[in-house]
């Protein structure tokens, strides 16, 4: 099952590389537009991403304070740790890995830390879902999309409603969670024994980790760190577009930023390679503010920034914590078939 997961995520890469490259009509002006890039807004590009990983790290461990005590030091490392694993090993394992890294760190149990990220997770689709309602209803349309404005603002609203959809069936399943777990079981029943059973306990593991809905302050700050995790991962954005001689407004990066979360939740290869590109470079393509070749370059430095610095700082910190990639690998596989 592995394998096959796997390999459709590959060939999903393989395919959105092939219609980015598709999108090059001039490729001495592709190469050429490397060459234009004003390399000293690298410098805020690389601290702004850096910056971003603080935020994140600063998130995951007030959501871990709610149930344990935990050093951030050891949120810090496992965050990063884990953005290495998902930019090099199948399947996001480094999800697990982080929890793993940090109950050995903090001798702690794994289940409860597996929880938080859950949590985590919830609250990065809210904050998405949010940004993603006020990008669509604020966006200037472009002039050659203006057929496209009334549905675009209507998935905006979508979306808002989307979002506090997803909030109230949280604390539904919070404050009633057995008669949601009976109706989870009748919904999974046509599925089979096995897949229901699987279904059931992993919705008892995920409410495990709702606890901070109970607590109205900790889920008001939560949401808004989860904002300003957002909020920060601009900085990136348009720093690189400066760099390619554009001022985006805060309304396009959000569309850049929006975009490329949708790109990185698409299942494909490790680092979300090809998918990133391809859904970047049409973005920038539908706001007219560069051609396709830069639009390509574009997408391609914003994704160094994302891949590069926190691979190497993860490899770096997972030899210090004593792991080998295999042994990392092996321990993600060890707890996913455990909850089969």
């Amino acid at each position: 099952m592995k394998n096959w997961r796997l390999g459709l995520g590959l060939a999903i890469s393989a395919l959105f590389i092939w219609f980015a490259l598709h999108q090059v009509k001039d490729w001495s002006a592709f190469f050429a537009s490397f060459r234009q890039i004003k390399y000293w807004v690298l410098v805020p590009t690389f601290f702004g991403y850096a910056l971003v990983m603080l935020c994140r790290a600063g998130r995951w461990h007030y959501i871990i304070r709610s149930q344990l005590k935990v050093k951030f030091s050891s949120s810090l490392i496992g965050l990063i740790i884990c953005y290495m694993a998902n930019n090099i090993l199948p399947l996001r394992a480094g999800e697990i890995i982080r929890s793993l890294a940090v109950s050995r760190r903090e001798k702690l149990g794994f289940s409860p830390l597996m929880a938080t990220v859950v949590v985590e997770r919830i609250f990065d689709t809210l904050a998405i879902l949010i940004f993603l309602a006020l990008t669509l209803i604020w966006l200037k349309v472009p002039e050659q999309h203006r057929e496209l404005n009334l549905a675009i603002h209507q998935g905006g609203i979508g979306a808002l409603a989307l979002a506090l959809a997803l909030l109230l069936s949280l604390y539904g399943f919070y404050f009633f969670p057995k008669p949601a777990l009976k109706l989870a079981g009748a919904v999974l029943k046509p599925f089979g024994k096995r897949i229901r059973e699987i279904g059931l306990m992993e919705l008892e593991k995920f409410g495990q980790g709702l606890i901070i809905l109970g607590r109205p302050f900790r889920l008001v700050m939560t949401l808004l760190l989860s904002f300003l995790v957002w909020l920060v991962n601009l900085t990136p954005i348009w720093a690189v577009g400066i760099g390619f001689g554009i001022k985006l407004s805060l309304i396009q990066t959000l569309f850049l930023l929006v975009l490329g979360a949708f790109a990185a939740a698409i299942p494909a290869a490790p680092g979300f390679w090809g998918t990133f590109h391809l859904i970047t470079q049409k973005g920038i393509a539908f706001l007219g503010v560069l051609n396709p070749e830069q639009a390509l370059s574009f997408a391609i430095v914003l994704h160094s920034f994302y891949f590069f610095p926190t691979t190497i700082a993860g490899l770096i910190l997972a030899w210090r914590e004593g792991y080998t990639i295999t042994e990392l690998e092996r321990k993600a596989e060890e707890v996913e078939r455990s909850s089969d």
